[in-house]
């Protein structure tokens, strides 16, 4: 009996191992999901408009080339209209003469001392009307609208600060983002400065927009420009830098 309760023994022994042997195991549990990368802010992308603001180069110093102040009855050889009498001279300011008439809009009066590559322009600047829409021309090719760069205050009856290339509806031209309006009567201090690549306007010393370029308009010529408002132009200077 002994003999036979060992052998029972050892049959249910074996019978287990196989039993065990012929389990298949289950599956490892899936791993425990990685903790979330923490968020990392995107990177601001660079304001052009900004960078240029911070400048302070040319705005300082240089050899002066040229002025006028306007003090007289005639314009003179210095300066080009396309049609005689659409600019004069008006109690020591220069202005459009005959506003109303289609064929003075965008005519511009041409200085005829060239522009310097590297200069620094100031003049000031008055718009009698609410709309205000002062305006010149730089870097032109030629003395004629839209050959150069145009600046643009107060245009579109008031609602745009701009600069343009080549053309004043051009898609690339840069439009001041928080608009100022030209106040009637109330006269603005100009600077206009390109050293490099780059045309930078100030208003009363405040930075208003600039026109980076990386193929630049090279022309000489500048001019005072307007569509049809009463604006007067005045203390006109030119520095070399």
């Amino acid at each position: 009996m002994k003999q036979v309760g060992h052998q029972v023994k050892c049959l249910a022994f074996a019978v287990g191992l196989v039993g065990l042997a012929g389990c298949t195991p289950p599956d490892p549990p899936p791993p425990r999901p990685a903790a979330p990368k923490a968020a990392v802010a995107a990177e601001p992308e660079a304001d052009p408009q900004a960078a240029q603001a911070a400048r302070t180069d040319g705005l300082q110093g240089g050899t002066l080339v040229f002025e006028d102040h306007f003090d007289r009855a005639e314009l003179g050889a210095d300066w080009l209209g396309k049609h005689a009498g659409e600019w004069v001279i008006d109690a020591g300011e220069v202005k459009p003469n005959k506003v109303a008439q289609e064929e003075v809009r965008n005519q511009g009066l041409w200085l005829q001392k060239p522009l310097p590559d590297k200069v620094r322009i100031t003049f000031k600047t008055r718009s009698l009307s609410r709309v205000g829409d002062t305006k010149c021309e730089v870097f032109a090719t030629e003395p004629r609208h839209e050959a150069g760069y145009s600046i643009i205050f107060g245009g579109w009856s008031n609602t745009i600060n701009t600069i343009t290339r080549l053309g004043e509806h051009e898609p690339r031209r840069v439009v001041q983002s928080d608009h100022q309006r030209v106040e009637t009567g109330r006269s603005y201090a100009w600077t206009i400065v390109r050293n490099d690549h780059v045309v930078r306007w100030y208003i009363d010393g405040k930075f208003m927009i600039a026109y980076p370029d990386e193929r630049p308009v090279r022309g000489n010529y500048f001019g005072l420009n307007n569509w049809a408002t009463d604006v007067r132009y005045d203390d006109l200077q030119v520095f070399a830098l």
